[in-house]
């Protein structure tokens, strides 16, 4: 499509091309669905009295097993949580928000889930 080897990295032809990797549009999806609807989750506001400074993060249920840990609901809001603080701003703002993390998405070309959760670079274009 864009002329590469076959043994170069697609990456910057994911960015070029604007086009998401699997792991990316997982994440989009994901996220899509949570602030379509974050009033089904609760904050750590909600859960308890005590002034932190993630108080304004959604709650994560205490849970042992892995196959719980995996499933959507806690995988998105762990995501949701580790996300950069200027798009976590926009939340309330849902065409806002998927712009901005689309473009952040687009910039970064995640090949894995993990990979995320390890971002550093909270900038966006």
């Amino acid at each position: 499509m864009v002329g590469a080897h076959p043994r170069t990295s697609c990456r910057w032809s994911f960015k070029e091309l604007e086009i998401l990797t699997v792991p990316s549009e997982y994440i989009y999806s994901l996220m899509s669905f949570f602030i379509g609807n974050q009033e089904k989750f609760q904050s750590n506001s909600s859960v308890h009295n005590i002034n932190t400074r993630n108080k304004h993060h959604f709650h994560r249920l205490v849970a042992n097993l892995s196959c719980f840990q995996k499933g959507a609901s806690y995988s998105g809001i762990r995501i949701l949580n580790s996300l950069p603080q200027s798009i976590t701003n926009l939340k309330n703002e849902k065409t806002h928000f998927k712009v901005a993390f689309k473009k952040f998405l687009n910039a970064h070309s995640f090949y894995s889930v993990d990979e995320f959760f390890t971002c550093t670079d909270d900038t966006y274009y």
